[in-house]
């Protein structure tokens, strides 16, 4: 694979190889679901394991079995806390981080199923946000269930919480060796009294009421969907599988408390109730309900996403990149929630080397430019002066710019070949580092001005010089044909490209409406967009909403009204709980 990108210090950042290597080990063991076809599985199984759905994906071949289709999910949780239990599009909840999943079923008289909610085609979701944000799920017909979810402090410190209710049946709550990534094990579930689970000897699983039967089984036995139809009695069980599961059947309604431990993550200081987090956001008052609860979904997101350190989401993704946080706290500053950037921006220099690199990953050489531009944005839009002992940090991160720079050859002046962000595609001399190390070098400038004079005038000429050397080069690309900026100087244009709009949104290196960005972006329009949206081909393969509004935002800026088609495009494709 090295050799179709250009050599770099750094073939792969460990960190991205350790996580896929975890994300394939869990698709190996998805492997078993299908000779376990007779369970109840999450939706996305459901749907993608069926050859008469549209979202059935071939297998044969497949060296693992990983959601590929349906990976949609909303979080619940409390501001200022990093805990995130997660719902997904039928309403299963997964509890803990990367953990096992409760399910809501309904079931006859004698145990036989009525509704199981992971096979039905069709359901309502919604996110609501009072005092609490809660993810709510109906299913009507029949039978009908509903589940209201979210996060509280208790006497012992966070919980999960749903409240569940049934009509048409018996209410089932069933405990799954699965969430919306696939299996993930439970060895041991054993009856504490009749109100209470333990689940793999240490998370318990609280009931407001006792339980009028309960099933149990092990992965020998099948799933526990087959014995609630018989009278055995259970009080325990182990599965040597760790696919142990086990239903508790009520006569309509009740609520599921699932103890999270104390508050982790979070100092008393950081933390506060959802009414006061929104109070100091700026509020969209519109007619228009739809674009108002997309928009007020997105501020709780922002929120939620932003306990101390800054993660782009609650499961998978939650992990820290100095890009999303760049890029988050740019919204979070925009919308006057200003506190909340400084508590992130405090945390930087846990990443910061001693050569002045700020590094989340190996080989991301957009990162230092990222934590200028975003330090002397959220400083400038909150009128705060830059506490002087981020003097140092910021004149060290700005020369680690210029000693990172190339010094001779063809690419000389611009930074090295590397993985930057990693839907470009393989290592490459991306523009995107380059216009990120400008914009950096300009930010530092500004935020030195008053108190280092000398190194603030060094770093705004050398920015001038960078500025002059990537204009030379995209001058003599390849791109000219298309009188565009490419990935990289010797990229063809092609869906990387899109990395290149960085130069017009955010850090405004040109002036609006600059022909090479207004060509980059219709060329991407012509050739990289699917029904409306950014495709992007490589790596992510899907269409990218927040690249399509990148896209948008430079049509804005040049005038051009076409970036409300964009919007409306992305909008089109949230989800019912609007992520």
């Amino acid at each position: 694979m090295r050799r179709f990108a250009q050599p770099s210090e750094v073939g792969e950042p460990i960190e991205l190889l350790r996580a896929g290597a975890v994300f394939h080990a869990r698709g190996l063991i998805n492997r078993a679901v299908q000779f376990n076809l007779d369970w109840v599985w999450p939706y996305w199984i459901e749907r993608q394991f069926n050859p008469a759905d549209d979202s059935f994906v071939p297998r044969a071949f497949s060296f693992s079995h990983i959601n590929l289709t349906h990976r949609n999910w909303t979080a619940v949780g409390l501001p200022g806390v990093d805990v995130y239990p997660i719902v997904d599009p039928r309403g299963l909840v997964t509890p803990c981080f990367d953990g096992w999943s409760l399910d809501f079923w309904i079931v006859g008289e004698h145990g036989e199923p009525l509704l199981l909610p992971s096979k039905a085609r069709t359901c309502e979701q919604r996110v609501e946000l009072t005092d609490n944000l809660r993810v709510i799920t109906k299913f009507s017909g029949a039978q009908e269930l509903s589940s209201e979810v979210f996060m509280e402090r208790d006497a012992e410190g966070l919980c999960c919480v749903v409240r569940v209710r049934a009509a048409g049946g018996k209410l089932v709550v069933a405990a799954r060796p699965y969430n919306p990534e696939g299996i993930s094990f439970i060895d041991s579930i054993a009856v504490t009294n009749d109100r209470e689970w333990l689940v793999n000897g240490k998370q318990r699983v609280r009931f407001s009421k006792a339980q009028e039967r309960v099933g149990m089984s092990c992965y020998e036995s099948g799933d526990v969907l087959s014995k609630l139809q018989s009278n055995e009695k259970h009080d325990a069980v182990t599965c040597r599988v760790g696919m142990a599961t086990a239903g508790a059947m009520f006569a309509d309604e009740v609520e599921v408390r699932v103890p999270l431990g104390a508050t982790r993550g979070a100092r008393p200081s950081d933390t506060s109730s959802w009414p006061e987090e929104l109070g100091a956001c700026a509020k969209l008052e519109i007619p228009d309900a739809r674009w108002k609860k997309l928009y007020d979904t997105a501020v709780s997101t922002l929120i939620l996403h932003s306990p101390h350190e800054v993660y782009p989401g609650p499961y998978t993704y939650k992990r820290f990149w100095y890009r999303d946080a760049a890029f988050i706290l740019n919204a979070l500053a925009s919308i006057g929630a200003h506190e909340r950037c400084r508590r992130a921006i405090d945390l930087f220099p846990r990443g910061q080397l001693s050569d002045g690199y700020f590094r989340s990953q190996e080989g991301e050489w957009d990162s230092n430019g990222e934590v200028l531009w975003i330090i002397e944005r959220c400083f400038a839009l909150s009128g705060e002066r830059l506490p002087d002992e981020w003097l140092d940090r910021v004149e060290r991160a700005a020369r680690w710019i210029l000693n990172k720079r190339i010094r001779e050859g063809r690419h000389a002046g611009l930074l090295p070949a590397g993985f930057s962000a990693e839907h470009l595609g393989l290592n490459d001399f991306y523009y995107w580092d380059d216009f990120w190390g400008v914009a950096g070098l300009r930010c530092a400038a500004k935020l030195l001005c008053e108190r280092k004079p000398q190194s603030a005038a060094k770093f705004a000429e050398a920015a001038k010089e960078f500025l002059r050397v990537i204009d030379a080069s995209i001058a003599n690309s390849q791109s000219q044909l298309a009188k565009a900026i490419s990935a990289a100087p010797d990229r063809r244009m092609d869906s990387g490209a899109v990395g290149s709009l960085v130069a017009d949104y955010p850090v405004q290196l040109f002036a609006a409406g600059d022909t090479r960005v207004v060509n980059t972006a219709e060329w991407l329009m012509e050739h990289s967009f699917f029904r409306g949206g950014f495709f992007q081909e490589m790596i992510h393969s899907g269409i990218n909403a927040y690249l399509t509004l990148h896209v948008a935002q430079v049509l804005l800026r040049a005038g051009d009204m076409r970036a409300h088609e964009l919007i409306e495009a992305v909008a089109t494709l949230a989800s019912p709980t609007g992520q």
